[in-house]
């Protein structure tokens, strides 16, 4: 390090490459926990009310079998143009049945009627929208 005209020590800046999080070496000592981190889609598909948008609504979407939320999307309350639904998300945990719906003010969780989700696992329906997946 060096003075400049006034006395004071001149810093100068190392010239160091930025390193990466995990390097390659590391990927490859945890190929086995990163793939099994993977996400998987799950499709929530169906025909909102008709009516004018007042509002939005957040729907959680729910392992059935574990009870867990897994996602969430928010949607108009309803629509007098645009009704039918196909929303594409990632989820971390991949179950083969879910439900999407609402959480009351009690605490209890209410199905939508008029909304479905599908995964990779799931079944094909047998026709018909409702809150829990085929």
């Amino acid at each position: 390090m060096s003075n400049d005209c006034a006395g004071k020590p001149k810093v100068s800046p190392k010239r160091e490459h930025a390193r990466p999080p995990i390097t390659a070496t590391g990927i490859d000592s945890y190929a086995g926990v990163l793939s099994a981190i993977g996400l998987h889609e799950i499709l929530v598909t169906g025909n909102l009310p008709r009516g004018q948008t007042t509002g939005n609504i957040t729907y959680f979407i729910i392992d059935r079998s574990s009870k867990a939320i897994v996602s969430q999307v928010t949607l108009p309350d309803a629509s007098n143009q645009f009704n039918r639904v196909e929303i594409r998300l990632k989820v971390a945990r991949l179950s083969g049945a879910y439900d999407i719906g609402t959480f009351q003010s009690n605490g209890e969780f209410k199905p939508a009627e008029f909304l479905a989700v599908r995964s990779d696992l799931d079944t094909p329906p047998s026709g018909g929208t409702s809150g829990r997946a085929a």
